[in-house]
């Protein structure tokens, strides 16, 4: 079963630090923006595009659901997205 997602809903876009970044050992993340999900899953697949590692730390947090984790799942919602209407 798939799950259904508002591309419109509000969500926080995060991102983990790289290694070298991190402060005793412990991943942190920080907050990128607060945009429509349609927006932040474009950002992560189509504007960093050129940092990978920035694609695979992307944490999408949604207030209707678990959070967004895989890149995978990220970029299987941007292909569903390009494909549902716009609201």
């Amino acid at each position: 079963m798939t799950a259904a997602h508002d591309f419109d809903e509000m969500v926080d876009l995060l991102a983990l630090s790289r290694p070298f970044e991190r402060s005793a050992g412990m991943a942190v993340a920080h907050k990128v923006a607060t945009l429509p999900l349609r927006d932040a899953i474009t950002l992560v697949v189509e504007d960093w595009a050129d940092d990978k590692f920035r694609q695979l730390s992307a944490v999408i947090v949604r207030r209707s659901g678990p959070a967004i984790r895989s890149f995978e799942e990220i970029r299987h919602l941007y292909e569903k997205a390009e494909t549902a209407p716009a609201s």
